[in-house]
């Protein structure tokens, strides 16, 4: 077991300092394409993420719509990810007890 918790945290620690291997001995600016990837990728984590929130997700109770407006809402207006999660998070549980 220790070797398995010893390997991940050996990849982890890898793909997290590469970035800073490839890029952070330079002090001019990134290259274009770098600035292009990250500008991309963010939006489609955060569409996969939504996705994979949503799976399974019973539609019939009107709590995962709630729960997504009010998370969605408190992004637009407040822009703090972490704000938003836990408001719509604390929502979504809140109404799902509510329920029963």
């Amino acid at each position: 077991m220790s070797g398995i918790v010893a390997a991940g945290f050996l990849v982890n620690f890898a793909l997290r300092a590469l970035p800073f291997l490839f890029f952070g001995a330079r002090r001019g600016p990134l290259p274009k394409w770098v600035e292009k990837f990250g500008a991309f990728v963010s939006p489609v984590i955060i569409a996969g993420l939504i996705v994979y929130s949503f799976a399974g997700v019973e539609w019939r109770t009107s709590s995962p719509y709630v729960a997504a407006a009010i998370t969605v809402g408190l992004q637009v207006w407040r822009r703090n990810p972490l704000l938003s999660i836990v408001a719509g998070t604390a929502a979504y549980m809140v109404l799902v007890r509510c329920q029963y």
